[in-house]
């Protein structure tokens, strides 16, 4: 934590915010998305309490260099489905960055996690989402790394996340923080780099006629 905080620091970005995140597990990894419907995957009491002593140390940490931290929900990890991140704003008093792809892959609503937890949300990761292909993976008993190979995170616009609704609910919560787009996927060995950047200009064509942004 400290190292990564002295990057910041050399990099002279005091408005930068450090991004937490749990580890999560094998386990985890093998089951996307399904601690949704089944919280034995979840933390006990005293994984929790492990999970809420560690993050306000590193939030300690940042704080005492002049960072602001938030928390990232994120596929495989034990904050995944939305009754784990509302135990996680519970337990803690750092920020939440919402990602769009994360939590509907966590069995959540996009446009209901900002009606919620809006007054939390100080970052925000917008992606799109292809449920037959996470389905397939599930089917398959596959895990998350290879619904990344099989694209479940797609470009935006796409998938069957509800990004027009996020988008039209963001402004009304009056979010005026930072935006990501990201794509999460791992490319195949012979693919060419450019077809990223292809797709992110084509993600943000569709943010300017689309979202208006």
């Amino acid at each position: 934590m400290q190292g990564t905080l002295d990057l910041f620091e050399a990099a002279g970005a005091p408005a930068a915010r450090p991004v937490l995140a749990d580890a999560g597990s094998a386990e985890r990894a093998a089951r996307p998305g399904a601690a949704a419907d089944d919280r034995s995957l979840g933390l006990d009491d005293a994984g929790w309490r492990r999970f809420a002593d560690g993050v306000a140390l590193a939030a300690e940490q940042a704080r005492a260099r002049g960072f602001d931290p938030t928390f990232h929900h994120h596929t495989a990890t034990h904050v995944e489905a939305p009754w784990e991140i509302e135990r996680m704003l519970e337990l803690t008093d750092v920020g939440l960055l919402l990602d769009t792809g994360h939590l509907a892959l966590g069995g959540g609503d996009p446009v209901q996690g900002l009606r919620d937890w809006g007054d939390r949300i100080d970052h925000v990761h917008v992606k799109d989402v292809k449920f037959a292909i996470l389905d397939s993976v599930i089917a398959d008993a596959a895990g998350m790394e290879e619904a990344w190979r099989r694209r479940v995170f797609c470009e935006l616009g796409t998938g069957d996340v509800d990004l027009p609704a996020f988008f039209a609910e963001l402004v009304a919560v009056g979010y005026d923080g930072w935006l990501v787009v990201e794509q999460d996927l791992i490319p195949a060995a012979d693919e060419d780099a450019s077809a990223a950047g292809e797709a992110q200009v084509r993600n943000r064509r569709w943010l300017r006629d689309v979202a208006g942004l």
